[in-house]
């Protein structure tokens, strides 16, 4: 509790993005006393799973699940101990969960409500406004442009579905989250588990909650990075220890998982916010990973603070970088709108502002036969050919294209040949 009161003391006092602070998103509300005649946790649950629906809060369920379960001490509800479902709770656990659910009826995401996520087994620490690694994936769902994307993935084969999405992980319990129910007429809660036999059947197309569907496209990326590494060798080092650059690291998500699972690498870790920064040095740390990750502090639009990169050129070039269309800013979530830096998220006009950046300065930052993988926008790989076919001096070329799990292009493989 003394934790979470030092955090949610920062969150209402502290300054937020651009020097202004988070105080006015929690003005309407009131500490109250908990609530009478709900004592165990599935009873909590079921009473903030309403409030949520009635006030039109996204995911209610897993919301008010995530909630509760972090305040007894696991990560998610489905892992608590079943004794603990029904056991009474203290009086100082039923006002931390009225809290931390009274954040989230201001539309604060649940990762920031908690203070961390997991992202491919390793717990990272998130705090505002350093953006969560997640694209615009709230409105993706409140639209029906889903509708559309889904429907190649009806009758996935259910190891599919379990290598593809990690909400699926635990088993043939499957995955509880967002629904489309045959007729697809409009996107519903699922309210049971998704088991072998019924998507088998293809009863429904399982959807994944949207914060488990974004870490789930950014593992994509990873995991691409990586069968990448597994085909090369690398001269720095021994044989599989690529120098990586990240640019944009946000919270550290990408660098720390390529460190976490590949033993050898090294990573130069840049971003121009100072809050990403120190948040992706507090989890090298917490991790146990910053011997091998050098963080700076840089703006990657300012040419002059290239020059002084440490180690040399790069093997990789991996980034998630703004991407989202400047006219598209107004449409995402308020959970977004209102939290994370929009700097982390208007890739400008057309998206491409750092896109472009990125691969013009890449004749500098990689070694000959160096690669640049991006997670962008599905309107981006015909934008980015043409780009790089108009300047052939760059010597870059688009070698792959990668869809994700909603047939949507969504990530580059872009190469540096010899000139």
């Amino acid at each position: 509790m003394e934790l979470w009161g030092r955090m949610l003391w920062a969150l209402l006092s502290g300054p937020g993005r651009g020097g202004s602070t988070l105080g006015w998103a929690f003005s309407s509300w009131q500490p109250q006393p908990p609530l009478a005649g709900l004592s165990s946790a599935t009873e909590l649950v079921s009473h903030w799973t309403r409030v949520f629906e009635k006030r039109g809060i996204p995911e209610a369920r897993e919301s008010s699940e995530y909630i509760v379960a972090h305040v007894l001490g696991a990560k998610t509800f489905q892992s608590l101990r079943p004794a603990l479902w029904t056991q009474p709770l203290t009086s100082q656990q039923l006002q931390c969960i009225r809290e931390l659910s009274s954040r989230r009826l201001q539309r604060m995401p649940v990762q920031y409500i908690l203070g961390e996520w997991d992202f491919q087994g390793l717990s990272l620490r998130m705090v505002p406004p350093v953006f969560i690694p997640r694209p615009e994936t709230e409105t993706f769902l409140r639209t029906h442009q889903v509708h559309p994307n889904v429907k190649p993935h009806r009758g996935m084969p259910y190891q599919e579905l379990k290598r593809t999405w990690p909400v699926a992980e635990s088993g043939e319990n499957g995955c509880r989250g967002w629904c489309l129910m045959k007729e697809e007429s409009e996107v519903q809660t699922c309210r049971r588990h998704v088991t072998k036999e019924a998507w088998n059947r293809e009863v429904c197309t399982c959807w994944p909650s949207s914060a488990w569907l974004g870490l789930a496209i950014l593992r994509e990326l990873v995991e691409w990075v990586l069968e990448e590494v597994a085909q090369r060798s690398y001269a720095v080092g021994s044989p599989g220890s690529p120098l990586i650059l990240e640019v944009g690291c946000g919270s550290g998500a990408i660098s720390l998982s390529l460190l976490s699972q590949l033993p050898q690498s090294r990573v130069i870790a840049v971003d121009k916010g100072e809050a990403a920064i120190s948040l992706t040095h507090e989890n090298a740390q917490r991790l146990q990973l910053q011997d091998r990750i050098w963080i700076i502090h840089l703006d990657m639009t300012s040419e002059r603070s290239w020059t002084h990169l440490p180690w040399g050129p790069v093997d990789l070039v991996v980034s998630n970088p703004p991407y989202i269309f400047h006219q598209d800013m107004e449409q995402l979530a308020p959970e977004i709108r209102s939290y994370e830096d929009p700097a982390a998220l208007d890739g400008g006009e057309e998206g491409m502002d750092i896109i472009t950046h990125i691969l013009a300065l890449a004749p500098r930052l990689l070694k000959d036969s160096g690669s640049i993988f991006l997670e962008v926008d599905p309107r981006h790989p015909e934008l980015v050919s043409s780009w790089l076919q108009s300047r052939p001096e760059l010597y870059l070329n688009l070698v792959a294209v990668r869809k994700d799990f909603c047939g949507r292009s969504r990530f580059l493989h872009i190469q540096r040949s010899r000139p």
